[in-house]
């Protein structure tokens, strides 16, 4: 490996499944904005049966299998695909949640800031909300025996910005900033649509698809 900090922190970020982004990792992010260290952790990638991508609205980077022509590396995505669909309808349910809060038309968007005190206040404040707050941590990775509608707040900012959605800004621990593993799961959310009825077992068969 290339003796650069920034280049052994960027290949180890993406082989352990990280998305990188310009909201957390932001050294990362900046290293990978030249083309040439593009090219470099690429190269290295290769070597080991990935490839660099980056999400459709090219706000995060990720890896990928290059080649699905080993029961290894079938295994490994078809793994990784369950993984990651497991908690896909509480993150939608989510997602639906904040929709109505913020009386917005569309999800969360990468840099999006997301206070945990307004949302306390506005579901607090609507039963039908807390209702559905109540529903959403019923699910994993949300499930809390937390009945009060501010400790199923927290379970729910804890468990996003543990997941890599969220990251905690400035002091207070209530803020938080949207990163670009949102735009990771609508690219997810988008191939499962387009090939809903698919055998399991060509999940991965689709290039967008090759987790890292």
């Amino acid at each position: 490996m290339q003796n650069n900090p920034l280049f052994e922190q960027t290949v180890t970020a993406l082989l352990g499944g990280k998305i990188i982004c310009e909201y957390n990792y932001s050294d990362l992010y900046n290293y990978l904005s030249l083309p040439n260290h593009q090219q470099k952790v690429a190269d290295f990638l290769q070597q080991m049966n990935r490839t660099l991508r980056q999400t459709s609205s090219r706000d995060a980077w990720l890896c990928a299998y290059n080649e699905l022509n080993t029961p290894d590396a079938q295994a490994a995505v078809r793994q990784q695909f369950r993984d990651a669909t497991m908690h896909l309808e509480a993150l939608v349910q989510f997602l639906r949640l904040h929709m109505m809060v913020e009386a917005s038309q569309r999800p969360i968007a990468p840099g999006e800031e997301v206070r945990e005190g307004q949302l306390l206040e506005r579901i607090s404040s609507a039963p039908s909300l807390e209702a559905k707050l109540r529903s959403l941590t019923t699910k994993q990775p949300f499930k809390t025996t937390r009945t009060d509608s501010a400790g199923q707040i927290r379970m729910v900012m804890t468990r996003l910005a543990e997941d890599g959605y969220l990251k905690q800004v400035g002091t207070s621990g209530s803020v938080y900033q949207a990163t670009a593993k949102w735009s990771w799961l609508y690219d997810l959310m988008t191939f499962i649509k387009t090939h809903e009825g698919i055998r399991d077992d060509s999940d991965e068969e689709d290039p967008q698809m090759r987790l890292a």
